[in-house]
């Protein structure tokens, strides 16, 4: 018999959502985020050994567990904030849009945001990550956080949302190592909000390294400040991916898939020369 055939069976029988409220049932709640990152890297060495990406199934895995253990309830997860100043500098200003990637543990600053007692922004996400009437699983969280799809004419919401003066995070790329959307830059540009960046790394204490920091061209002013900022994103992104042994191929720039007024979709102009 073929290796791969009892594999199959293997996860036929106990699925991964099984072994999470297993797991949860056992496990009291301070010990579920080390034991999603005992058995992920375990799925990961088990892949190597089998030929396939070891660091990448790693990485999907554990946001796998995490998710999984949190249908089931909440439970701490250590973190590390670098760019607090950057937080409680523009959280005064008024609304921020925030950019995040389909990248490992992307969704753990939302989590962030409320352990810290910041407001926080409300995610566009995945239809299938909504739950519950428009709400996502954030990891280790218990109550879920407000959310709307990207399919659901996600850039007119996020307008009507950032001229509420309420901030919103959005995802950068259209999936894992995709093109980039240029279009919510462009709204921002428009209505005068800043863009932040966030990303979250697991260090190698077992602590999750979450960052905030401005965008080069936090106002995206121009239409060369948008392209300085997609360049940046990239050179980010390509440093992630190539940590999970992923190389990325060349990017390209996407718009939000849906109809939307003409006016959200145009280039920020250049500021006229003197």
């Amino acid at each position: 018999m073929r290796l791969r055939a009892p594999r199959v069976w293997l996860k036929g029988m106990l699925p991964l959502s099984r072994q999470a409220r297993i797991a949860a049932a056992v496990l009291p709640p301070g010990m579920r985020f080390r034991f999603a990152l005992a058995v992920s890297r375990l799925h990961g060495r088990v892949m190597g050994a089998l030929g396939s990406n070891r660091a990448l199934t790693e990485a999907v895995m554990r946001d796998h567990w995490l998710r999984e253990l949190t249908l089931h309830g909440g439970f701490p997860i250590p973190w590390r904030l670098h760019g607090r100043d950057i937080l409680d500098h523009y959280e005064g200003l008024g609304p921020v849009l925030y950019y995040t990637m389909h990248v490992p543990l992307c969704e753990i600053p939302l989590r962030v945001f409320i352990d810290a007692g910041y407001r926080a922004p409300i995610p566009m996400a995945d239809p299938g990550r909504i739950v519950e009437q428009e709400k996502i699983v954030v990891p280790g969280l218990q109550a879920r956080t407000p959310s709307f799809p990207i399919t659901d004419s996600p850039l007119v919401r996020m307008r009507t949302l950032l001229q509420r003066g309420q901030s919103v995070a959005c995802l950068a790329d259209r999936y894992f190592a995709g093109d980039f959307y240029v279009n919510p830059m462009r709204l921002a540009a428009r209505l005068g909000v800043p863009v932040i960046f966030s990303s979250a790394e697991l260090g190698p204490d077992g602590v999750v390294d979450v960052t905030f920091r401005p965008l080069p061209h936090p106002l995206c002013e121009t239409v060369d400040a948008i392209t300085q900022n997609l360049r940046f994103l990239e050179e980010t992104r390509d440093r992630i991916l190539r940590s999970l042994g992923v190389w990325p191929a060349q990017e390209n720039v996407a718009e939000m898939p849906q109809a939307a007024p003409a006016s959200l979709l145009r280039e920020p102009q250049d500021a006229p020369s003197a």
